[in-house]
């Protein structure tokens, strides 16, 4: 099971360009909403959401504890400020603990081998979209890249571990990583357009939730 975390908020009646005063005052605002209620405008201590951001992502569970309501969320999405980074505003997910959803996941490679200066790890997708519980959301997906030893070797989204109660929801035949020799590839992607390394993750949240019934 997911770990969960829990978060005072408030209810919020400023809106517009006067939340710019709250972030003066330490308060984050946010949002949360989902299927059956009405959207509700809140407000978070700076600080204790850093906490939770840093510790749930956008995988585990996050109480909101509103007013003496409880609303079992998720983070649907991070606004960060373009030059400092600070968070600006979050968006949280009510979700049914009963029925399944369906989310974005990222794939992390493990036992990634050492190559050959003639070779070369290029990446494919690097998320999946997986069918579970919300209780059941994979913190990531662990895949074992031992195997990427040899010129057009490659890791496809069958290769995947068999998660409990987690059905990949996805084309079994696209490649997550597959290794290629450096002199396949042009001169422009030798100077730079190439992806060389495991592309950076951008916190953007996960796209919006489908929920099975």
């Amino acid at each position: 099971m997911s770990e969960s975390y829990t978060l005072e908020a408030q209810p919020r009646t400023v809106v517009g360009k006067k939340v710019k005063n709250l972030r003066r005052e330490g308060l984050i605002p946010a949002v949360v909403y989902g299927v059956g209620m009405t959207p509700l405008n809140l407000t978070c201590s700076r600080r204790a959401l850093d906490i939770v951001l840093a510790k749930a992502g956008t995988t585990h569970l996050v109480s909101l504890s509103v007013d003496g309501t409880t609303y079992n969320t998720l983070v649907r999405a991070v606004q960060r400020d373009a030059i400092r980074r600070d968070v600006v505003h979050v968006d949280f997910l009510q979700v049914d603990l009963t029925k399944t959803l369906r989310t974005e996941v990222q794939i992390v490679l493990v036992n990634v081998p050492k190559l050959g200066s003639d070779l070369m790890i290029t990446y494919g997708v690097m998320s999946v979209e997986v069918e579970c519980l919300p209780t059941n959301i994979p913190t990531v997906i662990e895949a074992d890249a031992s195997k990427l030893t040899n010129i057009d070797a490659k890791l496809t989204i069958a290769d995947l571990p068999k998660l409990p109660n987690v059905e990949y929801i996805a084309d079994v035949t696209e490649v997550v990583a597959a290794v290629a020799g450096v002199t396949e590839m042009s001169e422009e992607e030798l100077t730079g357009e190439a992806v060389l390394t495991e592309p950076e993750v951008v916190e953007k949240g996960k796209k919006e939730e489908e929920v099975i019934d």
